[in-house]
């Protein structure tokens, strides 16, 4: 796929999850929708905002911010005031999703030339689930394979045979988002840049789009993102009960 239709897929992928229609993000104005279920959800792909939420809090969101750019919704003052009417229902924001897609799939990253690396297929993951444990690699690794979630696609990294990193793909639908942990004695080599790549460029063989996500504050995860070709695409928050 070319760059525009990765992002045209990414929009009628997140469409089809928040269950609204995928022209949404090409108007200009803010677009507010009731949902049943979704309490509040908000997603912006620079043009404009969209917003999901329940009866009780969808005319305060379409009275307070039908006219503010969407760059301005999730600053600070705006940020502020969504939390304390979600607090007033008895939730809160829980976190933003910087989401990026794989833009640029010529940038390449340096393989390690001293660990060995290890594809894992969806029907290979036990034996990653089974790795992971024998070496308690859960405490240190837990960002990228969480025990008992499903994984469609995964690489590691071994030095002799102790597991040092690994990235795996859960599908957001119909993009996978990639995710990344590294044992920290092993940071700072590009071990996680190399290992997202290569398993971008593995979900592409497979007809998928790579996505991956993280949070403004979390630098390091942002730089792994751009050094393997990631460019930011969209940015979603949304709340959990207090």
């Amino acid at each position: 796929m070319t760059r525009e239709e990765k992002i045209t897929f990414a929009k009628q992928n997140l469409a089809s999850i928040l269950g609204c229609d995928a022209n949404v993000w090409d108007v200009h104005e803010n677009v507010f929708i009731e949902s049943e279920k979704w309490f509040f959800r908000i997603a912006t792909f620079g043009k404009n905002a969209v917003m999901l939420a329940d009866k009780q809090l969808i005319g305060w969101l379409r009275e307070q911010f039908a006219t503010t750019p969407a760059q301005e919704i999730l600053d600070t003052d705006n940020r502020y005031l969504i939390n304390e009417k979600l607090r007033s229902l008895g939730k809160k924001l829980s976190g933003e999703c910087m989401w990026y897609l794989h833009l640029s799939p010529k940038r390449k990253s340096e393989p390690p030339t001293d660990l060995r690396i290890r594809l894992y297929e969806e029907a290979d993951m036990p034996d990653l689930h089974a790795t992971m444990q024998s070496q308690d690699a859960y405490r240190e690794l837990t960002h990228a394979v969480e025990a008992g979630e499903d994984y469609v696609l995964a690489a590691a990294a071994y030095d002799n045979e102790t597991l040092v990193a690994v990235t795996a793909c859960e599908t957001y639908k119909d993009v996978w988002d990639i995710g990344v942990d590294t044992r920290s004695a092993y940071r700072g080599r590009g071990l996680a840049a190399y290992l997202v790549k290569m398993l971008a460029l593995e979900t592409e063989k497979r007809g998928k789009v790579a996505g991956y996500n993280t949070w403004s504050g979390n630098i390091a995860s942002t730089k792994v993102a751009l050094q393997c070709g990631f460019s930011p695409v969209w940015l979603a928050h949304f709340c959990e009960d207090l």
